[in-house]
């Protein structure tokens, strides 16, 4: 599998929110793997689009630059229970002054 890799730049200290497109009721949810020295995850939640059964919604990740550097943030869409990944974005975040 090959992912997705997106590039930001954020000010030491300021928050930077990352929203994807996720299904809850398959399951499958994103899990947000991080250098927590340079980033602080401070939320996340899930929003339901529609009263639909089944339907989808959106995650959202709010992380705080609490360090100067180059941070990567690995966010794979994945069952807990399950090794198999079915998607993964790459984000390298470069926090500066």
């Amino acid at each position: 599998m090959t992912a997705a890799t997106q590039e930001l730049e954020v000010k030491l200290g300021n928050q930077f929110l990352i929203e994807l497109p996720s299904n809850r009721t398959t399951g499958y949810r994103w899990e947000a793997h991080y250098d927590g020295t340079l980033l602080e995850l401070s939320a996340s939640k899930y929003k339901c689009d529609s009263q639909k059964p089944g339907s989808g919604g959106t995650e959202s990740f709010r992380f705080k630059a609490s360090r100067k550097g180059r941070a990567l943030i690995k966010m794979l869409y994945k069952r807990p229970w399950e090794e198999m990944v079915a998607r993964e974005i790459l984000y390298e975040v470069t926090i500066k002054d």
